[in-house]
């Protein structure tokens, strides 16, 4: 094979990897950042239902009235 032609096809294989990899170290950026706020948003929810446990349980039985009627809504599928 000539020369230029092997160069040039190191060359493309050499930037798709650099492509393949910056995408890669990104993805892992944006999952370790989406884990970072999930965590410290459970650790924010675990200290309010803290300081206030009754207005949280409250608020939780409110929700499940509210997705148990809305629920209800819904019409049962017939066999």
């Amino acid at each position: 094979m000539n020369d230029s032609v092997v160069g040039s096809a190191r060359d493309t294989v050499d930037s798709t990897v650099q492509r393949v990899s910056g995408g890669v170290h990104t993805a892992v950026d944006t999952v370790a950042g989406a884990a970072y706020r999930a965590d410290s948003g459970v650790g924010e929810v675990r200290s309010a239902i803290r300081a206030q446990p009754i207005t949280a349980a409250l608020v939780v039985f409110a929700l499940g009235y509210l997705f148990g009627r809305l629920g209800a809504l819904i019409p049962a599928a017939r066999r």
